[in-house]
């Protein structure tokens, strides 16, 4: 068997490898905890924004295309820091890195309820989006340091916990505005990152985190043959995360105005984020396993374009009464982020191969997905309607997401394509 023919699933040792005897069970449990807190304010300080931005457009001003901009920082962030957060965690550590993602996020939260404008509102969600986008690619790192016999299971931990981070703010978020105003409902999710904080900083200070570092000190496999600038199949794994990201924020941004637009209220489009969201949850709980042992990963991904598809035609076309059913479908579409992101982890050999193309791909994949929430309410502001953004910016990226799906549809791995093997095509 050659290496270009190696599935994911072969290229895993078919052992689980052992606990390292010297973390003792508290420091785990301590850290598995502050991994699960920490993973919550990964989309909450997207999706608790969101509901809100019809409201504080109202008092601010801002147009449709502001709140374009508001759904591009989130892909900005993740751009940038997911090719400077290795740098960073190299020069201070995991620990200190997840604690300083921490408070950028609570200071960033806290800090935008009490912005007088629409200019030092979006500095201020950059800032708590930068804590955020540090987190999204330290945890990984730190669930594979504290959990080397478990990274499945802490793996799906994570899931659950960024999903229920994004499925709660939305359901609250209006009727808390509605009570206390929109500043205290956007400001008062800075507790769950200052509570996530505090665990890392008891984390980092702990026997535990020592100990880590000493078990840690495995071998992270040889440098790659080639760049992966270089490598065609990082490249498309980029375009295939970056357009499923596209859409992913798209709706974070854009679903609640295409409700109220549609004549519901905003307290109901809010609902129907964290409906989408959690029908997300529900695929995304199974999805890593299918995907893993798939030979051929395209009808997985051809299903959820297919969600994705039908979910926007719904919206666009079908009854506004009917909009749950259309909502569901496009949470289905929305678990195609956790069916890449399980594409890329089972695509290496190596912890120096999966850290190459885990960066690469959320880098490159973030930049490319900019376009998506921006150009929707571009297009929309342009021509005084949704149609244009339904089939250009929503379509035009599900297309070529098919197209890459289908180029990357064999699992081979990035030590194979960096080598200049190629896989035997199904």
């Amino acid at each position: 068997m050659t290496p270009s023919t190696m599935t994911a699933i072969a290229d895993r040792p078919s052992a689980r490898p052992a606990p390292a005897p010297t973390i003792e069970r508290r420091g785990r449990i301590l850290a598995l905890v502050a991994i699960a807190c920490a993973a919550l304010n990964l989309r909450l300080v997207v999706t608790s924004l969101s509901p809100l931005l019809t409201t504080i457009s109202a008092e601010f001003g801002f147009s449709a295309t502001v709140v374009g901009v508001f759904g591009t920082l989130p892909l900005v962030a993740f751009a940038v820091f997911g090719l400077v957060t290795p740098l960073i965690m190299r020069r201070i550590g995991p620990e200190a890195t997840v604690v300083l993602s921490m408070a950028l996020t609570a200071a960033g939260q806290a800090l935008r309820a009490f912005a007088p404008g629409t200019g030092t509102l979006l500095v201020l969600t950059a800032v708590a989006l930068t804590g955020a986008a540090l987190g999204n690619v330290v945890l990984p790192p730190l669930i594979k340091r504290y959990f080397p016999d478990r990274l499945a299971a802490l793996s799906t931990v994570q899931m659950v916990a960024i999903h229920v981070g994004a499925l709660f703010p939305p359901l609250v978020a209006v009727p808390l505005a509605q009570l206390l105003g929109w500043r205290v409902a956007l400001g008062s999710w800075a507790l769950v990152a200052l509570v996530a904080g505090m665990l890392w900083v008891a984390q980092w200070s702990s026997p535990g985190a020592r100990r880590a570092d000493r078990a840690a000190g495995a071998d992270q496999g040889p440098p790659l043959a080639r760049p992966l600038y270089r490598v065609g199949m990082a490249w498309r794994m980029a375009a295939l995360f970056g357009l499923v990201t596209w859409n992913v924020f798209t709706l974070f941004t854009w679903l609640p105005a295409l409700l109220t637009d549609a004549g519901h209220t905003s307290a109901y489009a809010g609902t129907m984020v964290s409906l989408m969201v959690g029908v997300s949850l529900l695929f995304g709980l199974v999805a890593p396993t299918v995907t893993a042992r798939a030979a051929n990963t395209f009808p997985i991904v051809a299903l959820g374009v297919a969600g994705y598809a039908v979910g926007y035609l719904g919206l666009a076309l079908g009854p506004a009464h009917l909009a749950p059913l259309w909502t569901c479908f496009l949470g289905a579409g929305t678990s195609l982020f956790v069916v890449v992101m399980t594409m890329i982890n089972t695509r290496a050999t190596t912890a120096r191969g999966s850290a190459a193309l885990s960066g690469f791909v959320q880098g490159v994949g973030s930049g490319i997905a900019l376009g998506g929430p921006l150009l929707f309410g571009l297009f929309a502001e342009l021509t005084g309607g949704w149609a244009p953004s339904y089939l250009l910016v929503a379509g035009g990226s599900l297309v070529g997401a098919t197209l890459m799906a289908y180029l990357e549809r064999t699992p081979w791995t990035i030590e194979a394509a960096a080598a200049g093997h190629r896989p035997a095509r199904g």
